[in-house]
């Protein structure tokens, strides 16, 4: 973001802050961050979109657990029935991912 060094005091009226609240409270940014994004063209995500990037992260962190003690598992030559086991959780996880982001491409 870089040096933030500059603070500026700007006169607003109730209307004003009661709606930069509501797009704070919405996107769960900080109102600073909103009005810096908006000075920047940038985009403020929406309380929803937010859920739904955490949800994919939440399913990112498990495949990548999964994916973990799938390779322990063919390293220490476990048997073929836990391998089975991981897998399938495996592909319960893919299809949840790709679940959720067609939730957020509109697919869903």
């Amino acid at each position: 973001m870089g040096d933030l060094k500059h603070r500026l005091t700007v006169r607003l009226s109730d209307e004003h802050v009661d709606h930069l609240n509501e797009i704070a409270n919405a996107s769960g940014l900080k109102r600073n961050e909103v009005v810096r994004r908006a000075l920047l063209g940038e985009e403020i995500p929406s309380a929803a979109e937010r859920r739904d990037i955490q949800q994919i992260l939440r399913v990112q962190k498990e495949q990548n657990r999964l994916g973990g003690l799938l390779k322990k598992a063919l390293t220490e030559r476990e048997e073929k029935a836990s391998l089975r086991r991981t897998l399938a959780e495996i592909e319960r996880n893919a299809a949840e991912l790709r679940r959720l982001i067609g939730h957020i491409r509109g697919v869903s």
